[in-house]
């Protein structure tokens, strides 16, 4: 055995071995990690895209099904329709959206459905509107129509822990809703597809995508932990050869 070898057996280089296999082992799943959430977004694209394909049905209908069995989970990305009147004044904005690159907010309104149930409301998501536009504080901008009307959107869930200030919030939480308006809620909220407007010029607020249904990056990050661990197995051994030539004694 050379005296480099030994070299390399001494705890603290036992040390460094130990170190650099738990971090090959850490790469590898890693990059097995990020083809699992590959996997299970390509399954979130397959239930989004097939629920976007399906007729679309009542609102009643959709909350129906709770009685059922459903959760909010069941009947999330669900196309609906459904007819009302918008409450005046019941309006808060999601904060910090964005749409192909421009700042913005999300403009969040309250649909009354009296003919669902008498008093009943559902949150509606009507759409996006530039940063710049909702600073300039002309909110007819973007009104929402008056008298009854319907609309087409797509149900999703609230989450809780509302943040924000004044009418500026960072999601749709339900409860929070209900509380700062005084109106019982309907289970889901909607995200509008469809709004009036038919001359080709931009209506504001510009509805918003269901979701993006792309692969995201979790490929890339998977061969990227992939390759760092190819280049530790490669690499390492390399290194330790190199350190054990330097001293080609023999012991």
């Amino acid at each position: 055995m050379t005296l480099g070898v030994r070299r390399l057996l001494s705890p603290a280089w036992i040390l460094s071995h130990l170190l650099v296999a738990s971090l090959l082992v850490a790469t590898v799943n890693l990059g097995f990690w990020q083809l699992r959430r590959l996997e299970a977004r390509r399954a979130y694209n397959a239930v989004v895209d097939a629920r976007a394909g399906q007729p679309v049905v009542p609102l009643a209908e959709a909350l129906g099904s709770f009685e059922d069995g459903a959760t909010p989970g069941d009947l999330r990305y669900v196309r609906v329709q459904v007819s009302g009147k918008w409450e005046p004044g019941a309006e808060v904005h999601l904060a910090n959206r964005s749409r192909e690159g421009v700042a913005g907010v999300h403009v969040v309104a309250l649909l009354r459905i009296d003919d669902i149930h008498p008093g009943l409301g559902v949150i509606v998501d009507r759409g996006f509107v530039p940063r710049s536009l909702y600073l300039a504080g002309d909110r007819s901008t973007w009104a929402p129509a008056l008298g009854e009307l319907a609309i087409v959107g797509t149900l999703d869930v609230g989450r809780l822990g509302e943040r924000g200030h004044a009418d500026e919030v960072d999601r749709i939480d339900l409860d929070a809703l209900a509380e700062r308006w005084g109106v019982p809620l309907a289970p889901m909220w909607i995200r509008e597809s469809a709004s009036p407007g038919v001359d080709g010029s931009t209506v504001w607020p510009v509805p918003v995508p269901v979701a993006d249904l792309g692969d995201g990056s979790h490929l890339s990050y998977a061969v990227q932990w992939f390759v760092f661990t190819l280049i530790g197995l490669g690499g390492y051994p390399l290194v330790l050869v190199r350190l054990a030539r330097r001293d080609p004694g023999v012991a």
